[in-house]
């Protein structure tokens, strides 16, 4: 962003604060010891806050974990070389690299918030009081952060919330989820009192950003109340926030929608201090991408049609023109074949053995064809979503796009989840769904019939439609894993094979089934899908899902360990 201060939070990426003490603000561990002159002032505050922030920055070959939990560990996406290939295969275990990675680096950055937030006193008569409690309320929300998705990989995991004075010190037993969440949502509550609505430097955690976290946190948690009563807080200064949803749901998620006002809390990209690779990880082949990570077709299918319904009860879809008539979510998200993308025509027909640019020219050999040594796309699709066109156009191998890790639609569909659970659904429920919706066809939420707007109350129904919703609102954002494992239908959407696009369409006259969780079932269809017959790759084929297992992820064993080491005991989660 050209208005947006990113260079606070990136400097660590080019200078990792050589001029400071790396025991301090790179600790590699919750024991390191704390230096005695540090924390001293205003700049030293900030300087260490700066290394908290940057914790926020955790990327596997250049593309954010977010995203690779999307596509190799739920039901949305397939990938090939993602460190969650493993989970979405099945075959992971608490040897697992990813799982060690995630656990030692969040607690990493919980050990620089809590370093801060012990020892940021020594500057309390030098700092002006606002100014002290501004930052203290931005560690704390950062320290939520990391326990956050901490408990949702781990579930009960260590809470530590000190800089111990020594190893064993800091080898605390785990602690129940449910425990730490009261704490976050606490630590939430109480640092939003002290956060500004807006900052001249936008990279910064509002008050906004605080409690929106909250709301998430609270639901997943199943804390129905606290949930709606903290998006509804968001809702409630939305204006004097400056928070709105962004006209073009597209551009939300390319350069054009990087300032956007609908994005809350973002993890920072800039060239010159740290770019991702992600857009070149989904991209086509044919711009020098590798395609590694891709949608499903399921996740095709999940998008409603134009009158609202899903494809299996609509009739004005059509299988053998199946991106008709669809939800415009589907192709802002998603490059489908025929379409234009990047300056040329996307097709991954395996009888598509050349391709064209969108003035029709002849550009050669195409690299996007399932017949190629390495089929790139897999089912027959790219994300369009993050994937940086302008940097595809060039055949550029980096980005700079922001990426969302809170936006203001996800606390609108929060609030309405909350509420339905509740059974306390009244208009403002509606009205928060259909805001979303209708800012998918460009519309105004008023202009009713321009847009399939919601108006049932009954709330098993709602329960359905905020489960699509967020499927294909949030497709590709890294909460897919999450909602699947919160509902309790992993078990049901993981272990089935991976479909292919439908490769003679003409003939088409088949609709697989879409149930009340939003899962796609090909019972009875296959014959009409490619089943990857021609992919490569056993992630491109059936995964397993152990329910007995699966809801969590194993505590890395080199932690249990390093707990034996100490004549202690780390227990492992169930099955592992």
């Amino acid at each position: 962003m050209k208005c947006y201060n990113k260079i606070l939070i990136l400097l660590l990426l080019a200078f990792i604060f050589v001029s400071c003490d790396k025991q301090i603000l790179d600790l590699e561990s919750l024991t390191e010891p704390v230096d005695a002159t540090f924390f001293s002032n205003e700049k030293e505050l900030e300087l260490a806050l700066t290394g908290t922030y940057n914790s926020l920055i955790r990327m596997n070959y250049g593309v954010p974990y977010q995203m690779a939990m999307d596509n190799g560990g739920s039901d949305i996406g397939i990938s090939r070389g993602c460190e969650f290939d493993d989970l979405g295969a099945g075959s992971h275990s608490a040897t697992t690299g990813s799982f060690q990675n995630l656990y030692s680096f969040y607690y990493r950055g919980i050990g620089r918030a809590n370093n801060l937030l012990q020892n940021m006193k020594r500057a309390e008569d030098v700092v002006s009081e606002k100014r002290y409690l501004e930052i203290e309320a931005q560690a704390l929300v950062l320290r939520a952060y990391y326990y956050h998705y901490l408990t949702e990989f781990f579930g009960d995991v260590p809470y530590i919330d000190f800089v111990a004075s020594s190893p064993k010190d800091g080898l605390l037993p785990r602690t129940p989820k449910s425990t730490i969440a009261d704490k976050m949502l606490e630590d939430l509550q109480t640092a939003s009192l002290s956060l500004p609505l807006t900052w001249s430097d936008r990279g910064r955690i509002t008050k906004g950003a605080a409690l929106g976290l909250r709301a998430r946190i609270a639901l997943y948690n199943g804390k129905y109340a606290e949930a709606a009563a903290s998006a509804k807080a968001v809702m409630d200064i939305e204006g004097s926030a400056g928070y709105s949803l962004y006209s073009d749901y597209k551009g939300l998620f390319q350069r054009a929608g990087e300032n956007s006002s609908e994005v809350m809390f973002a993890m920072p990209f800039k060239d010159g201090f740290g770019t991702s690779n992600y857009g070149v990880t989904i991209g086509s082949r044919n711009r020098g991408g590798y395609t590694v990570m891709a949608p499903t077709q399921s996740m095709i299918d999940s998008y409603e049609a134009s009158d609202g319904l899903p494809i299996d009860e609509s009739a004005v879809y059509n299988p053998s023109k199946p991106f008709e008539n669809r939800d415009p979510r589907l192709k802002a998200s998603i490059v489908t074949p025929q379409s234009a993308w990047a300056g040329f025509i996307f097709e991954s027909h395996p009888d598509s053995l050349t391709y064209r640019l969108v003035d029709g020219t002849f550009a050669g050999s195409n690299k996007d064809c399932r017949k190629v040594v390495w089929p790139p796309a897999f089912c027959g699709y790219i994300w369009k979503k993050y994937n940086d066109e302008d940097a595809q156009k060039i055949n550029q191998t980096w980005s700079e796009i922001d990426y969302s890790l809170l936006r203001y639609a996800e606390v609108l569909l929060t609030y309405a989840e909350a509420k339905i659970e509740l059974g306390e659904i009244d208009a403002s429920v509606l009205n928060a769904i259909n805001r979303i919706r209708a800012r998918a066809y460009s519309v105004n939420v008023s202009n009713t019939g321009s847009y399939p707007a919601i108006t049932t109350m009954n709330q098993t129904e709602l329960r359905k439609i905020i489960r699509r919703e967020r499927k294909v609102e949030l497709a590709n954002e890294g909460l897919r894993l999450f909602d699947i494992r919160r509902w309790r239908i992993a078990e049901k959407v993981m272990p089935v094979p991976i479909y292919g696009r439908i490769l003679n369409e003409k003939t088409a006259t088949l609709v697989p089934n879409i149930d009340e969780d939003s899962f796609v079932s090909y019972k009875g269809v296959e014959s009409q899908y490619d089943l990857n017959k021609d992919a490569r790759f056993t992630n491109a084929q059936n995964r397993l899902f152990n329910k007995l297992r699966d809801y969590l992820c194993p505590i890395p064993q080199s932690e249990i360990d390093t707990y034996a080491g100490f004549g202690l005991t780390l227990e492992q989660n169930p099955s592992y």
